[in-house]
């Protein structure tokens, strides 16, 4: 059947034409069904790929921002780009803080950064923070070094000030405590049940170090502690027993012939072979890959926190030195974690044209000097 219409002279002709039944349907239709059926079925082959990338960048994530808000003591339990959040705050202004450094965390993609996180959840206990366990702001800080315990921060009032002075002279055992150095100050504050048995915990513990420090902030208890390895186990399980106040924090025990082992591992890797980088960049070159393998591996036996230092020469300004030199030890930092070492447990610090180890005169000085080294963080640092 057609239809004629004349418009200016001219005729326009359409015909309209229908399909007998049963007449094949066109080819497309029909031929897109396997090609949409191989897209789902690569999709559900990829899916379980995608979320398992998403939820680890998701936890890796979470788990840096809590250790960037001083919130060691929460825990990030993930499910998919869910995070729930758990343990102990030492106040509710600590686990806001710690709730909202996950939610705003942000991790690098393809696309620029963006928060990997799309929920999180506050499961914290807070009985510690109830009427038996109150917080409270007295806090304290036990040093030992060179042979000189430094008794230092706020007691109640004077009569605790003094059973702690006479606890820690009691302390006394040269060659390692020769003296003692009273710094307290009284707060005029009632002293919170438990106080005193924090405080001599902390005597207890710090004395058993060559080098060492323990303190009492924001109601956590924490203890850094260089001894001899024979003597840390015996340290650590008198330290993280439970307190009657508050919550044991950072329990860092270091044994000497550890940091012996750790450093020397170190010092022979990056000594004959050095972290290559391009010309005036902190982009890592190729050929460093096996050694950053090398370096992961040696970094993650050695105890306690590593700093990463960056060197240059003398070439260029001092103040972009630094900046070369900081932003090649945090490429180097970043490399390491990609390797699995704990983002925690490295600090990168660029000091520039600083501690030459050759002559800055020649081709080959210079070289020596553009350098990484990796060193245990000291008590005493």
């Amino acid at each position: 059947m057609s239809d004629s219409t004349g418009t200016g002279g001219r005729f326009l002709q359409t015909r309209k034409v229908r399909r007998a039944s049963g007449e094949p349907v066109p080819f497309f239709p029909l031929g897109g069904i396997p090609l949409i059926a191989l897209g789902l079925l690569l999709l559900f082959a990829l899916w379980p790929f995608a979320f398992g990338v998403v939820q680890s960048t998701a936890g890796r994530t979470a788990a840096e921002a809590l250790i960037e808000a001083d919130a060691a003591w929460a825990r990030a339990n993930v499910s998919g780009q869910w995070i729930t959040l758990e343990g102990r705050p030492p106040s509710r202004e600590a686990a806001e803080a710690a709730v909202a450094a996950v939610r705003r965390a942000r991790a690098p993609t393809l696309f620029g950064s963006a928060r990997p996180v799309t929920r999180v959840r506050d499961a914290f206990d807070y009985s510690n923070l109830g009427e038996g366990t109150p917080a409270t702001a007295i806090d304290w800080s036990f040093r030992v070094a060179n042979g000189v315990l430094t008794l230092d921060g706020d007691m109640p009032d004077n009569s605790v000030r003094q059973q702690i002075v006479s606890a820690a002279r009691a302390k006394i055992d040269p060659p390692r405590i020769l003296s003692i150095q009273d710094s307290l100050s009284i707060t005029q504050d009632a002293a919170p049940s438990g106080f005193f048995e924090v405080a001599q915990r902390g005597l207890n513990t710090v004395t058993r170090c060559d080098r060492g420090v323990a303190g009492f902030n924001d109601n956590r208890f924490s203890l850094s502690c260089e001894l001899p390895g024979a003597e840390a186990a015996a340290v650590r399980e008198m330290a993280i027993a439970p307190i009657p106040l508050g919550e044991v924090g950072a329990v860092d025990i270091i044994a000497h012939e550890a940091v012996a082992t750790c450093e020397s591992s170190l010092a022979d890797l990056l000594g004959d072979t050095r972290i290559e980088f391009q010309s005036s960049s902190a982009v890592i070159g190729a050929s460093s890959a096996g050694l950053l393998d090398s370096v992961a591996e040696a970094v993650r036996s050695c105890p306690g926190t590593l700093r990463i230092a960056g060197y240059t020469d003398s070439t260029g300004l001092p103040d972009m030195n630094r900046a070369l030199s900081q932003a090649r030890a945090e490429a180097v930092r970043n490399a390491l974690i990609a390797r699995g070492v704990p983002p925690g447990r490295l600090v990168a610090t660029g000091y520039g044209d600083a501690s030459p180890v050759a002559s800055n005169t020649t081709p080959q000085g210079r070289a020596q000097n553009r350098r990484i080294e990796i060193r245990v963080i000291r008590v005493s640092e």
